[in-house]
């Protein structure tokens, strides 16, 4: 096949991506933007957005994801998952390589539904 161009993703897509497959999981309540924005993050080149955020390598990117987790639910596990669905969301819609997924969990709200 001849090259007819390129494709580039925007970071803003990464971080839709993230977001989405994070807050699909069970027991996520929402993303957690809690400290989101710190001179620390801006000083560290991190790109913050509404709790998600990510730095890029030469072998990939390390993301960060700031939840809320749903009462009841063990925070490791829901933490565990939101790492696997983060991982296989962004690199099977965009074929970048993700290194890590960091978990913050940053609140604990009661489940609505009860």
């Amino acid at each position: 096949n001849e090259n007819v161009g390129s494709v580039k993703i925007s970071e803003d897509v990464i971080v839709a991506i993230a977001t989405t497959a994070a807050c699909e999981t069970e027991g996520v309540n929402k993303i957690s933007a809690k400290n989101a924005v710190s001179a620390k993050n801006l000083m560290n080149t991190l790109k913050p957005v509404k709790g998600v955020f990510f730095t890029n390598s030469a072998e990939g990117i390390d993301l960060t994801v700031q939840i809320s987790v749903i009462s009841g639910y063990k925070i490791p596990d829901v933490a565990g998952r939101v790492q696997d669905n983060v991982t296989d969301a962004v690199q099977t819609m965009t074929g970048i390589h993700v290194n890590k997924v960091n978990v913050t969990v940053n609140n604990i709200v009661a489940d609505a539904a009860k």
